[in-house]
């Protein structure tokens, strides 16, 4: 505080001091002031012994003092409601808080701690009616402490705290008692534009202007920077708190100490207040029992939320899900705010355009928004991550750093997982593929890239109002690079790869199969993934003429899928050994298919030769007769024999051609069952 603000607030206390002396004097009690030696030497040091008790403001003023803190005097006079009882006593209060042997001296003139009765009896008022006292507790709890339990209400004890004698002297920070867990965010505070997300702020404004108590602002990511902004719109400040920093503060978890800590505050900063966290982990906590989680939000909602709102505190509550309050809380006059679950193509855009601008990244917000079904939130911190993190690099491999963190730091909701999580480093140039198929793969990677901007920018959406994702099928015998094509378009796109087995996906029980599927493409369209149905045999067969109960849910079950997979905006990937399986009805919902052969002399020598990186020492290795000799083997069948050689030789330093036909002996005697015959080798039988 400075000098004149504390001069001020002094000046005040001093011709409180008179006053009671004249009051106690009145009164005939015996007690002198001269005893109290720290008091005695504060009213030594008025120029003019007055102590008129309506005039101190005035007073003060005329002594000469700066009007600024007359100001915020003035000011708690209003929120006190101009009452002179009240306004005695908060004069009662500044003193006391100022000299504590002021204490001693009001218990010992009036038999009593500063209360409602003393200042009465300081206005002349002995007897004080029941409905005034309470009128007058409830008003002065505003910007004092008084506990409301205590009975007779009229002799409760009442004191300043440190953030009255701070309101009051011009410094405005918070009070210490909330200040480790709060945050105020004034009308005036700097916040970058929502991006997205304008229509519930202004929607959240309006209810709040037109006299709304409470907000319920539900939904995923950003609920407390809409709440900020809604703050901005309305020019109100707010107090922002974590519901569960104010129970873990609380002493002896009784929150009534700092739910009116926070009253005072809202009073004292002309704010209203932000509660948040309110997740099913807060509220219902390890406890399976729903009610007591109905019962504990009830009392909260009875000792906390219902006296901040009829104080006419304005009260933002940020809920997980609002159904996690409805039924639980008792509040009237609520307004329902919900984020939404997900984001258009041109929301997300404008999203990620408006963050890389914020930060000064030239990256391309078109190909971030089709990849990648992010909340503002994560966006927003991804990026400040990135850009805090990741200085001077140069620009295309900032593209690849960003996609990295964005593929480590962007996947939740993993207890919904039915498959596996694939962090794929894999490209389209690392698998061995025919030309139309590496062109057929290659349309679907810019699809997933390019397919929401043209959908948007070419008004496809009046066409297509479903079937807008990406949906490849892959077929072919095993081996022959399904997967790790999967894994390419993941690597392409820069995505994590959601590996699902259909296997284990289809349940004997009738609605489980249906469950399954669902919690794939819910876990898929809450993250940035590529969806990738393996092993699809297990479902997508021809679809039978229905005979028995079995064929009618075997066909529920693919028709769910059907229609699930057009309602997926994002880009699935289906791999099955036999396409011949696959019912037509099934196939013309799909957009890309790739049949995938047993590769020809030509592809398996390209990949014997891919196999043999700078970094393989080896010697003397006859790829001609290794792609020409065995004409059955798959892409997985040579690099399980490579890997193989490679660790046969690793004791000899250098590949050759006998560690590769010790392999070739060993996976032909795991293949076959009519044993392994030597002329199989050819030409190099001899190193056997």
């Amino acid at each position: 505080m400075s000098k004149i603000d504390t001069e001020y607030i002094t000046k005040v206390a001093r011709q409180t001091i008179l006053r009671v002396d004249a009051c106690l004097a009145e009164l005939g009690r015996d007690v002198f002031l001269g005893s109290y030696p720290i008091l005695n030497r504060e009213v030594s040091k008025i120029k003019d012994n007055t102590h008129d008790k309506c005039t101190i403001v005035e007073d003060i003023a005329e002594d000469g003092v700066d009007s600024e803190p007359s100001g915020r005097y003035e000011k708690a006079l209003v929120i006190l409601g101009d009452y002179h009882v009240l306004q005695t006593l908060m004069d009662l209060c500044i003193t006391e808080y100022l000299f504590p042997e002021f204490t001693v001296y009001i218990r010992n003139g009036f038999g009593y701690d500063i209360s409602i009765y003393v200042a009465a009896l300081l206005e002349g008022k002995e007897e004080i009616p029941f409905g005034e006292v309470n009128r007058y507790a409830g008003i002065a709890r505003r910007l004092m402490v008084i506990d409301l339990k205590q009975e007779p209400l009229q002799y409760a004890r009442v004191s300043a705290d440190a953030r009255l004698i701070g309101f009051l002297s011009g410094d405005d920070a918070l009070n210490p008692k909330i200040s480790d867990f709060t945050e105020l965010f004034r009308s005036d505070g700097d916040i970058h534009n929502p991006f997205v997300n304008q229509d519930i702020v202004d929607r959240g404004a309006h209810l709040l202007n037109e006299g709304c108590k409470v907000l319920c602002l539900s939904g995923k990511g950003g609920r407390r920077f809409i709440a900020k902004h809604i703050a901005k719109k309305t020019g109100m400040s707010f107090l922002f708190l974590n519901i569960a920093d104010l129970v873990w503060w609380a002493p002896d978890k009784d929150i009534s100490s700092l739910r009116d800590a926070l009253i005072r505050e809202a009073y004292s900063s002309d704010a209203g207040i932000c509660i948040y966290g309110f997740s099913e982990k807060f509220i219902l906590g390890d406890s399976i029992d729903k009610d007591k989680g109905r019962r504990d939000m009830e009392i909260l909602g009875e000792i906390l939320f219902t006296p901040i709102t009829n104080e006419g505190i304005r009260l933002i509550l940020c809920v997980d899900d609002n159904k996690l309050l409805s039924g639980r809380v008792n509040i009237t006059d609520a307004g329902i705010l919900i984020l939404p679950e997900s984001y258009s193509f041109v929301e997300r855009k404008k999203l990620w355009q408006g963050i890389f601008e914020l930060y000064g990244i030239h990256l391309d917000a078109i190909s971030f928004a089709s990849r990648y079904r992010m909340t503002p939130r994560e966006v927003a911190g991804t990026v400040l991550s990135f850009v805090e993190e990741s200085p001077g690099l140069e620009q295309d491999k900032k593209n690849e750093e960003l996609f990295t963190r964005i593929n480590l730091e962007s996947i939740r909701n993993t207890d919904e997982l039915v498959g596996r999580i694939i962090y794929s480093d894999v490209k389209l140039e690392d698998v061995k593929l025919k030309a139309n198929n590496k062109m057929i793969l290659t349309d679907a990677i810019n699809a997933a890239i390019r397919g929401p901007a043209i959908m948007d920018d070419w008004n496809l959406k009046s066409i297509y109002h479903y079937g807008r994702g990406v949906s490849l099928l892959m077929s072919g015998p095993p081996g022959t690079g399904k997967t790790m094509s999967a894994n390419a378009i993941a690597g392409e796109l820069s995505l994590p790869l959601y590996q699902v087995n259909l296997s284990n996906v289809v349940d004997k029980y009738i609605g489980e199969t249906e469950k399954n599927l669902e919690k794939a493409f819910s876990f898929a369209e809450k993250n940035s993934v590529v969806l990738f149905f393996d092993e699809a045999d297990a479902l997508f067969g021809t679809r039978s003429e229905v005979h028995d109960s079995i064929d009618r849910y075997a066909n529920n079950e693919i028709a769910y899928l059907l229609q699930r997979m057009e309602s997926y905006d994002g880009i699935v990937i289906m791999a099955t050994n036999k396409k011949g399986n696959i019912d037509p009805a099934f196939m013309r919902r799909i957009r890309y298919v790739v049949h995938f052969d047993k590769p020809d002399e030509e592809m398996r020598r390209q990949i014997w030769q891919g196999c043999l990186k700078d970094t393989v020492p080896y010697n003397n290795i006859d790829i001609d007769y290794l792609a020409s000799q065995f004409d059955t083997y798959t892409g997985s069948i040579i690099k399980t024999i490579f890997l193989n050689a490679c660790t046969m030789a690793e004791c000899d330093e250098k590949l050759t051609m006998k560690h590769i036909i010790h392999a070739i002996k060993q996976e032909t005697e795991k293949e076959t069952t009519v044993g392994f015959e030597i002329d199989m080798l050819g030409e190099y039988a001899y190193l056997v």
